[in-house]
């Protein structure tokens, strides 16, 4: 009896799993897949490791995606000339200072690797509105368009599925106070004090960081960051700058009007005045303190009746010369390594009876073949000033920017006079510090300017500064940098190349450490032009209810962005650490960044839905196939032991 059972449970166990085998192969062949799609992306990172996610995420909605890898300069030519893929991942970095990507969404424009066109249904409508965006001045009136842009692009459009933005991770001791980095270092300084020493710390009136070495301190010569850094501890901007990428009142230019369309008026704060004009060279550690009347001040190129050529910080305030002379420099090929950034600048002079006013006439038409076609007037504003009676000459030349507006002073060779010269290396401003002595390959050291007009930026509230020295350290290498931070040498560190240190940091009560969005995001992209993804269904609209203002392209576009589960990829693959993206430009961009946008959060229903509108049939699997396997084998067992108890 005993092995007529078994034999018995034998043959339950193998008919069951036989029929679940076999319905499951003819399950599996008798679904074809709705597309075969191509995935590019360039090899390294984990760009590779976003497409098998999403290939096994549009598997589950009967789509096939076979991922490809390429090396970097190849895959440029596939995004950009070739354009043989259907989906793909990229990231973009540096921008985000404003929210015009023409060059991104145009139909002309140098990145448009989503081949979106004019002629396709809202193609034209988005074109005028990115071109109509860059021409509107007022502030809330432009955020709005650009967030009406935004839902239009991920609507009606629906290039792309945006992807992840990093975070940047900074870490001080937690005895300093007043840091916030968001604002970054130059911003916090008035506010930053010590609550106490620090492990390895000595004094409460400096405050240390590393950087490479800089360049140039001319910062119409300047083409690195830490050039830029060192310059910036010693200037002002004349239109302050959030975090958010708005402008301020808050720095020099306090108030602002708009005469017209295109004409603005800006009024400067009163009783700012340049730092002394000191000849650092040859300083070092163990000279005598800064002083206007022993330490040697350089003398500039203005050379009028009753005017000093010289700053002793007092008798040179700044006013809208500098301003308009800020700007038109920039602006002139003569002086600027980036005169094109300017080119909407079609005039600047000074309120003929308010020095301390200066306009700027912009050209906002956006077909005049000369200036720059799509240009943000207002992220181009935020420069720090610069010394007219230093770096402008009396020669009576007369020169034109980029944009045609008339600069004079200006002369082929002004790059070699004395006083250019000088400023490269022995630069200053109207800011909280003053260039006191470096040696190079080792430190530039700053000291606290008693002559700082005395407002914070953040808040515009009166400040002073508690930090008296600020040094800047050269240490090229980051391991070396943080190995420095711990050992108590420095008081500011990136971490975002250290993970693990970063996380120990976080639980560790001597820390505090920072997060702050980067300027850069990943999204995967998707070929237009391609069939399926796009193609002539970009021109056929849906006749499901409720849908008919969309088109089959776009449709199945939603239907892949829905599929993704963009959750999940940042909890593998970053342990939920980076920002989820929504929108078409840099979160970074916060003053413009909609976040109210259509969302495609991971809904397989959402993805049928809209691919059934399409006219597709399909079906989300229910229960894994090799499941029905198991439950039968397990219900024989079942069937065989309650025979056996029967018997």
């Amino acid at each position: 009896m005993k092995k007529k059972t078994v034999i018995f449970t034998l043959f339950i166990l193998s008919s069951l799993l036989a029929m679940s085998a076999f319905n499951a192969n003819n399950s599996q062949a008798a679904v074809e897949p709705l597309a075969n799609l191509v995935f590019k992306t360039n090899g390294g990172g984990v760009r590779p490791d976003y497409g098998l996610y999403i290939a096994q995420y549009l598997r589950e909605i009967g789509i096939e995606v076979e991922v490809k890898v390429e090396e970097w300069t190849v895959f440029i030519g596939t995004l950009l000339l070739t354009r043989d893929f259907d989906l793909g991942v990229v990231g973009l970095a540096g921008g985000g200072s404003s929210p015009d990507m023409y060059d991104c969404y145009g139909a002309d424009g140098s990145l448009n690797m989503y081949g979106i066109t004019k002629e396709m249904p809202y193609g034209n409508k988005s074109e005028n509105m990115q071109i109509e965006g860059v021409t509107i001045v007022d502030l809330e009136q432009r955020q709005q368009h650009y967030y009406d842009w935004q839902q239009l692009m991920m609507d009606k459009i629906v290039p792309m599925l945006p992807l992840f933005a990093p975070r940047s991770y900074v870490a001080t001791w937690a005895n300093t106070l007043g840091y916030d980095g968001r604002w970054g270092i130059i911003d916090s300084l008035p506010y930053i004090e010590y609550d106490g020493l620090h492990e390895g710390q000595d004094s409460l009136t400096e405050f240390s960081v590393a950087d490479a070495n800089w360049r140039d301190l001319n910062p119409l010569q300047t083409d690195d960051t830490s050039s830029s850094f060192i310059f910036g501890l010693m200037a002002e901007s004349i239109v302050g700058w959030s975090p958010d990428l708005a402008p301020l009142k808050t720095s020099l230019v306090t108030d602002w009007e708009q005469i017209d369309e295109f004409h603005f008026k800006f009024t400067m704060r009163d009783k700012v005045f340049w730092n002394p004009s000191y000849n650092v060279t040859g300083r070092d550690a163990s000279s005598a303190a800064l002083d206007p009347a022993t330490t040697q001040l350089m003398n500039g190129l203005k050379d009028e009746v009753g005017e000093d050529r010289f700053s002793d910080g007092e008798n040179q305030q700044v006013t809208a010369k500098d301003a308009v002379f800020t700007y038109l420099a920039w602006a002139n090929s003569i002086v600027s390594e980036s005169p094109s950034y300017h080119n909407w600048i079609s005039a600047a002079y000074v309120d003929p009876v308010d020095e301390l006013s200066f306009h700027i006439e912009i050209d906002g038409n956006p077909l005049t073949p000369e200036i720059e076609q799509y240009v943000d007037f207002w992220a181009r504003l935020p420069w720090e000033i610069l010394p007219e009676f230093f770096l402008n000459s009396s020669d009576p030349t007369v020169s034109y920017t980029s944009g045609g507006a008339e600069c004079t002073g200006f002369y082929t060779g002004i790059l070699d006079s004395d006083a250019w010269v000088y400023y490269s290396t022995s630069a200053f401003g109207c800011g909280k510090y003053m260039l006191d002595y470096y040696i190079k390959n080792s430190v530039t050291v700053l000291q606290a300017s008693p002559f700082w007009m005395g407002i914070g930026i953040i808040d515009g509230t009166e400040q002073d500064l508690d930090i008296e020295t600020f040094n800047v350290r050269v240490i090229p290498d980051i391991s070396a940098e943080l190995a420095e931070f711990k050992a108590g040498k420095l008081d500011w560190t990136g971490l975002t190349a250290f993970p693990s240190e970063r996380k120990q940091m976080q639980a560790d009560p001597r820390f505090e450490v920072q997060s702050f969005l980067t300027a850069s995001f990943t999204f995967m992209f998707m070929n237009l032009r391609r069939p399926f993804v796009g193609g002539v269904d970009n021109f056929e609209y849906l006749t499901a209810p409720g849908k008919q203002e969309y088109t089959k392209g776009c449709a199945v576009r939603k239907a892949i962005n829905y599929a993704v589960d963009r959750d999940e990829i940042n909890q593998v693959i970053h342990d939920g650490e980076y920002l989820i993206s929504h929108s078409v430009i840099y979160p970074f961009t916060a003053y413009y960044y909609y976040n109210d946008i259509i969302k495609y959060n991971r809904d397989l229903d959402a993805a049928v839905e809209w691919l059934t509108a399409a006219g597709y049939e399909i079906t989300i699997p229910g229960v894994p196939v090799p499941l029905f396997g198991i439950l039968a084998a397990i219900g024989a067992a079942a069937f065989v032991a309650l025979y056996r108890k029967k018997k």
